[in-house]
């Protein structure tokens, strides 16, 4: 009976594990390179915002968490108007990336020319990172991909802060709220190395309008 109880616990303690993961933790050094999927609920709307009167385009499944993996709890109508309630992008292989520029007010541990993992973008139009055990963010806009970053003198001066040279994989759901009262998750965007996949709510966040 022993033996049991404790094939048991060994069952369920590696289940646990399996639903580990790690999530950024900006402005912060010394920090273990990140384990997989890193989850940050910092996404798109941003945390505790919420957006109503959205208008769904196409159909779709709502699902009990964003872990996606249970029997969906309903559908989306294309046509309808929902409330969106919340955003996660969840990665489950990072971005690799190269760092172009560094300026004076960056943490020392960030060089020219290191490597940096990628974790997909937030609310606020920024992107994270993680490199040298540091997490930071750099505007959308000073990101490049795949060698069109220009000069290397930095954003403003004809070139980018980081170059992407490697897409990994992530999804982006949204939490929603329907007429009826359903709250579920709905994946909005998947990304597979050079695959991309969007869905509803594609245009939920605009970068860089005023």
């Amino acid at each position: 009976m022993s033996a049991i109880r404790l094939i048991a616990i060994l069952l369920l303690t590696g289940l646990g594990s399996a639903q580990e993961f790690s999530s950024p933790e900006l402005g912060r050094s010394n920090t273990p390179k990140p384990k997989l999927p890193v989850v940050d609920y910092n996404a798109c709307p941003g945390k505790g915002v919420t957006v109503p009167n959205v208008k769904v385009e196409k159909s779709g499944q709502i699902y009990p968490s964003w872990l996606g993996n249970g029997t969906p709890i309903g559908k989306l109508k294309a046509g309808e108007e929902l409330t969106v309630l919340a955003g996660v992008n969840v990665v489950r292989e990072p971005d690799k990336a190269v760092i172009k520029f560094v300026g004076r007010f960056d943490d020392p541990s960030l060089k020219v020319g290191d490597v940096a993992l990628g974790y997909g973008a937030e609310a606020d139009g920024n992107i994270v990172f993680w490199s040298n055990g540091v997490w930071f963010a750099q505007w959308i806009e000073a990101v490049a991909e795949k060698g069109a970053c220009g000069f290397t003198s930095g954003f403003g001066q004809g070139g980018c802060v980081v170059d992407i040279t490697e897409d990994g994989t992530a999804d982006w759901w949204v939490q929603v709220k329907t007429k009826s009262g359903l709250t579920g998750w709905v994946l909005a965007s998947k990304y597979d190395g050079g695959k991309r996949w969007f869905g509803n709510f594609s245009n939920l966040c605009q970068y860089g309008e005023d």
